[in-house]
């Protein structure tokens, strides 16, 4: 069984009541000389049951279904395929190296995918924003084929909030539909939104420009001068400096890996540290799925260089020893085809190395202490994590109860690769449930490497200077094993001070473009007040078949 028919058993069909006579699983292991046999006969198994009834679709960020790609021949059939380059990088959770990805796979044809009966189109995270856009609103082309659901009536979307962020109702929904502008936010993200389209600071908006954009309900409402001047003023208020930040209090900041305080609010934590916070950094999971094989071949040389040049000799003995043992698996893992599972004693050596990377950062950023948990969600040893459990929360509920914080950050971007970053956060506020209705700690989210608050959502802006950003850099250049290609690289494949310093620039360049002069870059927070979360359940007891 391959590692996406482990996926698809352990979050689909071990949760469902389909009979496993009626599960039709694509086979990989099918020789190729019979694969077009075999393909074929999908085909007719899938027309003399009656087609499809219920498709549950997910898309790629670059429209692909299934391994088909965005502009596959409409009449496609079922097949085996090369795997273009979206398609492999959408697959380096699922292995632990990218040589490791299969080059080629099978994938169920487009006509039954078209021909369903009924389809859910499902997809999450800002990274899909685009396709959704283009799939919802775009035009109908044979270089987008997903485009083509939108003449099937009985095509239905789901999407979360990071997903529909480019849909014009979530973006200029005055285009489509009436606006309440009683609400300071509604009229903000409106004046917003025509500063950045005309590239004119807030101040000299005009008559015109808010007509062009169909927002004459709004100045209809609001004047014009009044409107600009109480969105600038909403928006200056964010904007802090470290003289505005916290002093004397007791800070904890939840990372859901060992790198994440430092990319995603590096700049922050290093002022709440100058001014004189008792900070402590909680590291959520290991991070152990994140670390090439090299790194434990040079963690075991160096042991065993160390060793060797103090000249004491059992230890020599006994690291030589570990060493030809992780040496003599990790040359069997690297000859495999699709890798192996790695062993206990490769999976502590990542752990450690990972933590190694954290307490150098903590040493660098001179916090008061850290931690590192373990939490049941982690200790799958796959990309997919464990469900959220009791223990996970009351793991972190021991935290906050040890520290007695006054202020709490955690990781609030939902877009990481393996959804770890979600699963933590849930940790985090379903804990701060236990306060109940008594005094609790302020609860700060920050936002990663992929994405930034909207200026009107954030609460904080935090500002950095040039050293500021070159000195969060450093801190992040602490985590060598992530450096350069790290091996869960997100949605953008930048490494991951890129994409952060691009974040907090292009922030602080939004900003300026409103009005406001002498920003350099920026961190933005959200204050937590309530969690949203979608769920949607599905249950089927027809015959079952999966687009690989």
């Amino acid at each position: 069984m391959c590692i996406r028919d482990r996926f698809i058993e352990d979050g689909l069909l071990n949760k469902i009541n389909v009979k496993q006579e009626n599960i039709h699983l694509l086979d990989s292991t099918i020789p190729e000389a019979k694969m077009d046999e075999y393909t074929k006969k999908y085909d007719d198994t899938i027309k003399a049951l009656g087609g499809i009834d219920i498709l549950l679709l997910g898309v790629g960020n670059m429209g692909h279904m299934g391994l088909n790609g965005p502009a596959s021949p409409p009449d496609a059939k079922t097949r085996l395929v090369n795997l273009d380059k979206w398609a492999l990088i959408s697959s380096i959770p699922d292995f632990s190296e990218f040589k490791f990805i299969p080059k080629r796979g099978l994938t169920m044809g487009i006509p039954n995918i078209f021909d369903s009966k009924r389809v859910l189109f499902i997809a999450t995270g800002d990274h899909k924003a685009e396709v959704v856009r283009k799939t919802v609103e775009g035009s109908v082309t044979s270089d987008l084929l997903v485009t083509h659901f939108q003449r099937n009536p009985n095509a239905t979307v789901y999407i979360d909030e990071a997903a529909s962020s480019r849909l014009t109702q979530t973006l200029t929904p005055w285009f489509v539909c009436s606006v309440d502008w009683t609400l300071v936010s509604n009229r903000a993200r409106a004046v917003c939104h025509l500063s950045e389209e005309l590239q004119k600071p807030i101040s000299e908006l005009e008559t015109r420009d808010f007509l062009q954009y169909s927002l004459q309900t709004l100045i209809k409402q609001y004047p014009i001068e009044v409107l600009t001047k109480e969105v600038m003023s909403m928006l200056g208020k964010k904007i802090v400096s470290q003289s505005e930040l916290p002093r004397g209090k007791k800070v904890i900041i939840f990372s859901p890996h060992p790198d994440d305080d430092i990319i995603s609010m590096g700049g922050t934590l290093l002022k709440l540290v100058a001014n004189g916070n008792s900070v402590h950094c909680i590291y959520m999971t290991p991070g152990t799925n994140a670390v090439f094989d090299h790194e434990v071949e040079k963690f075991l040389f160096n042991r065993v260089n160390f060793a060797r040049s103090i000249n004491d000799e059992d230890m020599l003995r006994k690291d030589q020893e570990h060493y030809d043992r992780v040496m003599k698996f990790l040359k069997e893992k690297s000859e495999s085809k699709f890798g192996m599972k790695d062993t206990d004693d490769v999976k502590l050596i990542k752990k450690l190395i990972r933590q190694g990377e954290g307490v150098s950062t903590c040493s660098f950023c001179n916090v008061d202490g850290y931690e590192f948990l373990d939490p049941p969600l982690y200790r799958s040893g796959k990309s997919k994590k464990n469900p959220l459990s009791k223990e996970d929360i009351d793991i972190v509920w021991d935290v906050l109860v040890r520290h007695q914080p006054d202020l709490v950050y955690a990781a609030g971007d939902l877009t990481d690769p393996n959804g770890t970053h979600r699963l933590c956060l849930r940790a985090i506020t379903k804990a701060f449930e236990k306060y109940g209705e008594g005094s609790k700690p302020e609860l700060w989210l920050y936002r990663g490497a992929w994405q930034e608050f909207h200026p009107v959502d954030a609460d904080i802006f935090v500002t950095m200077t040039k050293d500021d950003l070159l000195q969060k850099r450093d801190g992040i250049f602490r985590h060598q094993s992530q450096k350069d290609r790290p091996p869960q690289p997100g949605h953008s494949g930048k490494e991951f001070w890129q994409s952060s310093e691009e974040r907090n620039l292009g922030t602080a360049k939004r900003l300026v473009g409103y009005g406001f002069e002498g920003l350099y870059a920026i961190e933005g927070f959200k204050l937590y007040r309530k969690e949203c979360v979608l769920t949607e359940v599905i249950n089927a007891t027809l015959s079952l078949f999966l687009v690989h």
